[in-house]
């Protein structure tokens, strides 16, 4: 990589440069800052695209494939009938998450649904402390309940054994989560 290369995880503001040699110039590689986000995206037209158990799979199949591929961590999910909460630390940014999420799940869909699925956009809350981390992974968990679904198991808390653990920056006993 030249010395005017920027690293694939590029974010601005953040750099770390070394020097191969005492005389060589400095390679600086840009690093995204870890972060943390409850995201919400809602079908079309609020439709309730995720009511089917084969759809309703299929989303969640869609979240652990790109999991573990690393594109993200998840942390916990709720799959209802017309919306999806989601809370990851991307790899990538929040964006591409959505996108990868979005896509993916759309992508896969076709063979049996045609049609648009989403709504565009998203809504993407950045988690400040282990405090809203907690409140977010239980507003999520409690999700179906507030809805009077009961024993909705479309939900992380019936696959506590697959789902990612805390990341260090949302742990108790931090002050905050940090950027960076």
């Amino acid at each position: 990589m030249g010395a005017n290369s920027i690293g694939r995880d590029f974010s601005p503001g953040i750099a770390v440069c070394r020097r191969i040699g005492a005389l060589a110039p400095a390679i600086c590689l840009w690093s995204m800052p870890v972060e943390t986000y409850a995201l919400t995206t809602v079908a079309y037209q609020r439709r309730r695209v995720f009511q089917t158990t084969a759809s309703a799979d299929l989303m969640i199949a869609t979240l652990f494939r790109y999991r573990d591929e690393s594109r993200f961590l998840l942390h916990g999910f709720a799959i209802m009938p017309e919306h999806v909460h989601v809370l990851v630390t991307p790899a990538d940014t929040i964006e591409r998450t959505a996108q990868l999420i979005k896509g993916g799940y759309s992508f896969a869909v076709r063979k049996q649904f045609r049609g648009a699925v989403w709504q565009p956009g998203y809504h993407a809350h950045r988690i400040t402390s282990p405090e809203d981390y907690q409140n977010q992974l239980a507003y999520i968990a409690r999700n179906p309940g507030d809805r009077r679904i009961m024993d909705y198991p479309y939900v992380h808390t019936h696959f506590r054994g697959r789902v990612d653990p805390p990341p260090p920056h949302c742990v108790r006993g931090r002050e905050a989560c940090p950027r960076g």
